[in-house]
């Protein structure tokens, strides 16, 4: 069986070992194609994004693994890049992205708190709870509503080849009173925001990090068969932050989507992104 992965972290932001350890265990996994998608500077720090002054090292580190290990896998160096609305872009003059493969574009934080900090929604529920009450009135409606509003923004202005864990919000969301994916309101966001992708061409990630652990994946099973009907390249990634966790879901995500229908799913040839197809048991090539 044959995989690929190209949404990772190491410790060039928040993920727990070196490039070179991710790369080894992909090779022992079976990973012919691996991409480094490091969280990218932002104008401000925070604990997870990689610091600016890091970011030539990145690519040098890169170079090198890539060197070395040229005969055993395919390297792909790309960067996981934060929109945040009227103030961060994918495309920005803090870094070059000239020497990168691929962009991800993810939406981590909405709007500003009365702290001046933006308020994410991807971290504890204690915090996401405290924003929510502040920005929203406890409103957990509201706040997806501006989740899919923001990532519609995002979409239309472009600039990257992957969205990232498309519907993230629901990871804290689905603690809230009130949230239910199943409701129709939930339903037709999600609608609207994959039709905006389509639009758009770009690729949908099927994220499997928190499918062992929380029994989910983003998008969630239950919109696959909306993007096999619309047509929409996907590619599957981990979204890994320890090097054991570089193929965590693949099976049962690679079975769900043979189940409804998918034949292929997108894969980087020749630097181009194209079509492979895949079973159950991995990609066949």
């Amino acid at each position: 069986m044959n995989w690929s992965n190209y949404h990772s972290h190491n410790f060039f932001c928040d993920g727990r070992s070196s490039m070179e350890e991710f790369v080894r265990f992909a090779i022992s996994k079976n990973v012919k194609k691996y991409g480094f998608s490091s969280h990218a500077p932002l104008p401000f720090d925070t604990f997870w994004n990689m610091k600016l002054s890091d970011f030539d090292d990145y690519i040098s580190e890169f170079k090198r693994l890539n060197e070395k290990y040229k005969d055993e896998i395919e390297l792909y160096l790309g960067l996981e890049i934060d929109y945040i609305h009227n103030f961060s872009e994918i495309q920005n003059n803090i870094y070059p992205c000239t020497d990168l493969n691929y962009l991800i574009g993810s939406i981590h934080y909405l709007d500003k708190l009365s702290t001046d900090d933006f308020w994410t929604i991807d971290g504890n529920f204690n915090d996401f709870s405290a924003g929510l009450n502040q920005l929203y009135d406890g409103d957990i409606r509201m706040a997806v509503e501006r989740f899919f509003e923001i990532s519609k923004f995002m979409l239309h202005k472009g600039g990257f080849d992957i969205i990232g864990h498309i519907d993230k919000i629901a990871l804290n969301g689905s603690k809230c009173q009130g949230f239910d994916l199943n409701e129709s309101w939930y339903k037709n966001l999600m609608g609207e925001t994959l039709e905006c992708v389509k639009q758009t061409g770009i690729i949908v990630e099927i994220n499997t990090k928190s499918l062992i652990d929380k029994g989910f994946t983003y998008p969630n099973e239950c919109f696959f068969p909306v993007i096999n009907d619309l047509q929409i390249p996907i590619v599957v990634n981990s979204d890994c932050h320890y090097p054991t966790s570089i193929i965590d879901g693949f099976e049962p995500t690679f079975k769900k989507l043979k189940e409804v229908g998918f034949k292929s799913m997108n894969q980087l040839i020749n630097g181009l992104w194209q079509p492979v197809e895949f079973n159950e048991k991995g990609l066949l090539f």
